[in-house]
């Protein structure tokens, strides 16, 4: 949970109290993903207009922080700046070393493979 690279500069994730999220929703935090969410108590928190009830904490799903509301202080959000200006880590092929935010400079070694349509290998 909370782990793992979603792009840009995810890795590591932090843990954003939910009041504390929601008071920088649109200033600190308007670029942030979170990616899970755990609740002290059963509460609720809406998404894009959706209310989502926290009785089953851990939640887990990407989650744009500007769309995200009605949290509390009981509910800890791991989120992530998603500005994608930093470059993407974890990768262990040297080919993705140029990888930079949403445009990648990679070699030859990665065109794509199309499988069927008669063999055409295109």
């Amino acid at each position: 949970m909370a782990g793992g690279n979603y792009g840009g500069s995810s890795t590591p994730t932090v843990a954003i109290p939910g009041d504390v999220l929601l008071t920088g929703i649109n200033t600190a935090y308007s670029g942030w993903v979170c990616t899970s969410m755990v609740d002290g108590s059963v509460g609720t928190f809406t998404y894009s207009g959706q209310t989502v009830n926290t009785s089953t904490s851990p939640i887990e799903f990407v989650m744009f922080a500007p769309l995200l509301g009605g949290m509390d202080s009981t509910q800890t959000f791991f989120c992530y700046d998603c500005n994608c200006a930093g470059q993407m880590n974890n990768f262990v092929l040297s080919e993705m070393n140029n990888y930079t935010g949403s445009t990648g400079q990679v070699n030859s070694v990665f065109q794509p493979t199309i499988i069927g349509g008669g063999g055409l290998m295109s």
